[in-house]
């Protein structure tokens, strides 16, 4: 009996700590009534919780009257813990660049400074790190804005809970030719796509819709090699790593710039629609222009990458 109890309290504080952790200082606290319905739990079990919070300078509160509870003071580090939101996961792509080295970086170092313990996958193709994320494998993912808002718009139950702005994703794509000569797509060719990658399926369908070719699927980061192989006469990749990897040998042309691509160019992290807690955690933790500042100096070999 004693340990359903003291289970049972547990799990209260946890609930109570997660509903509190997305409220403000001066927001009005939650009715008994409301927590109760909410968690189905008694009066006194919320009682208990919220003394208990109360107790561990977690809350302080102040009554005023017919207008209800309002939050006085409110340690974020405490109700994390109380929580149990002291670890996050999230999924990126591989860091083969200084800006998703400068990104890894950034989202390890801020959550360590709150105490959080930050566990990342690498996972390649933005439909399978949405797809996981909106399936809380993960608590989020990073992807490009043009991506995020694709699948929200495709009906995916998903919201971007931070946006970097342009350029911190990647700076730009290019087009590479397997043949110097070629400063443009033609019919006949074979053309390198990864259906895995919304921004790279979009930009090589856009490319190509003039002409008669040959689409062959390709892992986007092993297209320089089939390129040079000699396997498809063209494809898109990222600009950043042709640059930081001395791929002098390379001919390849910049891409029209098209309003989309500066949506490509900006990287956000998405998180579950249903999963408040952490879209308040994310939120809360990181800061856009911190994140700006790491970036840049991970890229500029001032700061090395730590994730």
């Amino acid at each position: 009996m004693g340990d359903k109890f003291y289970k049972k309290k547990g799990i209260a504080i946890e609930n109570i700590a997660a509903e509190l952790y997305l409220l403000n200082c001066n927001d009005r606290l939650p009715t008994m009534i409301d927590l109760q319905e909410k968690y189905d739990l008694s009066r006194g079990t919320v009682q208990n919780a919220l003394s208990y919070l109360k107790d561990e300078k977690a809350i302080e509160t102040k009554s005023r009257g017919h207008l209800g509870t309002f939050i006085e003071f409110i340690d974020y580090k405490k109700l994390q813990y109380f929580a149990g939101a002291d670890q996050v996961a999230g999924t990126m792509p591989l860091p083969y660049s200084k800006l998703y080295e400068g990104l890894a970086t950034g989202l390890y170092l801020m959550f360590k400074e709150q105490n959080i313990k930050l566990n990342l996958a690498f996972i390649r193709g933005s439909n399978e790190r949405i797809e996981a994320t909106e399936k809380e494998q993960f608590d989020f993912g990073i992807v490009s804005r043009f991506a995020a808002e694709q699948e929200i718009a495709s009906g995916h139950n998903i919201t971007v809970s931070l946006a970097f702005g342009p350029q911190t994703y990647l700076s730009k794509h290019i087009l590479i030719f397997a043949d110097k000569s070629r400063q443009e797509i033609e019919d006949g060719m074979t053309v390198g796509i990864d259906k895995d990658s919304l921004d790279h399926f979009y930009l090589t369908k856009e490319l190509v819709k003039d002409n008669e070719v040959v689409l062959v699927d390709y892992p986007a980061n092993q297209l320089v090699h089939a390129i040079r192989e000699g396997e498809i006469d063209a494809g898109v990749w990222n600009y950043d790593e042709i640059v930081e990897k001395g791929y002098h040998d390379l001919h390849y042309i910049d891409l029209p710039l098209e309003k989309e691509h500066l949506a490509i160019s900006e990287a956000v992290l998405v998180c579950s629609s249903q999963n408040k807690m952490i879209q308040a955690i994310c939120k809360k933790n990181i800061t856009i222009e911190k994140m700006h500042d790491i970036q840049l100096q991970v890229k500029a070999g001032t700061m090395i990458p730590r994730f």
